[in-house]
């Protein structure tokens, strides 16, 4: 074989931020919330159920009512995405931040305005409005070099679930990955429920063929999990090696999870998933413990196999702290324990109770990472899909921060935040600079935005100290 110096793909701009600005008008079709910073422009494709999307083509414009993760295929091939339902936070809102394509949630008549076949743009660059507009509107779009940003001293970190992009993010500054999601990769490279994989007398014939036929390479279903799983995130800690890679153990709603392969058997029938059997008491409940012994063993894989070191465990909405002991015995009976070979595990304060118990949580966990949106939720008592009652996270998050901060100062915990409160309120990022936060995870897109207010942030407190 061959090795000599490469001179194609080294030369591409693949470190390069774009910012985008429309220079035209148009006429408006439909208005919602933006999520990212983009403009793109496509043939819209309405999708009203998940059997039309064999319809779909790539770089169409997906317009729906709502999306779900058995959806995710197709929409990795979108141009832009646009939904009547959700808000910035919704399935929709996440998978286009992910692919870095602009989408529009929360339009109301998307699909009822909009017609599969007519040209639009859809633009996310006029702040948290997005837009879509009738034809081809005139946009410029401008780039900038990525070593000619310089990181500050607080951590700005990724949040990435998509494997595929791993390499091509880690290319430009970062400080690692500060939230690493599995669900994508179980829902598009697997696309099966763990539990079916392991007790496949609960099946029927057609959904044990179909399973059959995905893991005749692997040996058994069993095997083709965690292959599978270790591989995705195995590529996203190697891309960012030796950086930290903080991965999220799966947080399905049991809604979500049902929609996997095989998943009805497993999963039960929640009046609002959002609040149910999710995250920890998921872990800790003997319905899933089969379920969580698969995905720790693809971690452990991660970690021994591979080397991996520089990987790093996040157990999600972890309600009492009798509940985290649980989680944490029961990882490390599955070899996954907390301190052995450098492993830290961390905690997603997305609950009130993380923050008023900080200190006995904190002698659980290695650190602590802020989800805003699921902690705005809880405190102000509000859903986080719905248009209607628009979620804000700005104040709530400056008070859980400063809360959560006397009892940080006491235990010397790392402490991060991975909600998109400081990319779109850069209020937040100054905020929690000045306070003194070790880590802020945003999308990649929205990078360059926040190194720079951090940076003025650090700046000040440094002129104010002196």
């Amino acid at each position: 074989m061959q090795a000599r110096p490469e001179t194609v793909a080294s030369q591409r701009l693949g470190d390069v931020f774009e910012s985008y600005a429309l220079t035209g008008k148009g006429t408006l079709v439909v208005s919602g919330k933006a999520v990212g910073e983009k403009i793109g422009t496509g043939i819209v494709r309405v999708i009203n159920t998940a059997n039309e999307l064999k319809n779909f083509r790539p770089g169409e414009v997906l317009v729906a009512s709502s999306t779900s993760p058995d959806w995710e295929p197709v929409m990795k091939t979108a141009g832009a995405i646009v939904t009547d339902r959700g808000g910035r936070t919704c399935h929709a809102a996440i998978v286009a931040r992910e692919l870095g394509v602009p989408g529009v949630a929360g339009c109301e008549a998307a699909t009822t305005g909009l017609r599969s076949g007519q040209r639009v743009t859809v633009s996310c660059a006029s702040g948290e409005v997005g837009e879509v507009y009738d034809g081809d509107v005139p946009f410029e779009t401008t780039r900038l070099p990525a070593n000619a940003l310089e990181l500050p001293c607080t951590q700005i970190m990724v949040k990435l679930g998509n494997p595929d992009l791993a390499f091509r993010t880690a290319m430009i500054p970062n400080s690692g990955v500060g939230l690493a999601r599995m669900e994508f990769i179980i829902s598009e490279h697997i696309g099966v429920h763990p539990m079916a994989l392991v007790h496949p007398e609960k099946l029927n014939r057609e959904e044990l063929s179909h399973i059959e036929a995905l893991s005749r390479n692997a040996g058994s279903p069993r095997a083709f999990f965690v292959r599978t799983l270790a591989e995705g995130v195995g590529t996203i800690a190697a891309a960012f090696w030796p950086k930290p890679v903080i991965i999220r153990l799966s947080d399905f709603k049991t809604n979500e999870y049902a929609q996997l392969l095989g998943g009805g058997v497993f999963e039960p029938t929640e009046a609002n998933p959002m609040l149910g059997f999710r995250g920890a008491s998921r872990y800790a409940h003997p319905a899933y413990a089969d379920g969580l012994a698969l995905e720790c063993e693809a971690l452990r894989r991660v970690r021994e196999v591979m080397g991996l070191s520089n990987s790093r465990i996040m157990v999600p909405f972890c309600r009492r702290v009798a509940e985290a002991e649980h989680v944490i015995e029961a990882m490390a009976r599955h070899g996954l324990r907390r301190g052995v070979d450098g492993l830290e595990i961390y905690v997603m304060c997305e609950i009130p109770n993380n923050v008023i118990q900080v200190d006995a949580f904190s002698h659980v966990f290695d650190g602590f990472s802020i989800g805003s949106n699921d902690l705005t939720q809880l405190t102000l008592g509000v859903d986080r899909d719905s248009a209607i009652v628009v979620l804000t996270s700005t104040n709530v998050t400056r008070g859980c921060c400063g809360w959560r901060w006397q009892g940080r100062s006491a235990t010397h915990r790392h402490v991060g935040i991975c909600g998109e409160a400081p990319a779109n309120y850069p209020e937040i990022a100054q905020y929690l600079t000045e306070l003194g936060i070790d880590s802020i995870s945003v999308n990649p897109s929205s990078l360059p935005r926040t190194i720079a207010v951090v940076r003025e942030a650090e700046w000040r407190s440094q002129a104010r100290a002196a």
